[in-house]
């Protein structure tokens, strides 16, 4: 079953501030088996899409091929994914549900109430 501590969540919340002191973050702890990383302000346009609540959903499978267009989108996203998959690793394998990590990860570009801000 996917677990992730608080303590982690912090390690990694520090972690990302400190790569990217720059930018406006908010980190937190899902139900104890997700990290959620919302980048909410920077001082570059992140948002890629005319996506007029101006937040968006990143999937982590998929940064190369959804950021190519924006070379220095793709490499921050990528950048904060390492950070936030440091330790993660598969518990087992599931024939329903297919492999199973320790814990889960989700990124987004501005949060559902908060619309990311470019900071200048």
């Amino acid at each position: 079953m996917p677990y992730i501590s608080t303590e982690r969540v912090s390690e990694i919340r520090k972690e990302i501030k400190k790569e990217f002191p720059e930018f406006k973050f908010s980190i937190r702890n899902r139900h104890h088996s997700t990290i959620c990383v919302s980048i909410l302000a920077g001082p570059i346009e992140m948002i890629t899409t005319d996506n007029l609540r101006r937040n968006e959903r990143v999937n982590h499978y998929y940064i190369d091929k959804d950021y190519e267009d924006t070379p220095e989108v793709r490499d921050i996203l990528q950048k904060i994914y390492k950070i936030m998959n440091k330790g993660n690793y598969t518990v087992c394998e599931d024939g329903d549900y297919g492999s199973i990590p320790s814990f889960y990860c989700d990124i987004e570009i501005g949060d559902w109430n908060k619309p990311y801000k470019v900071i200048k």
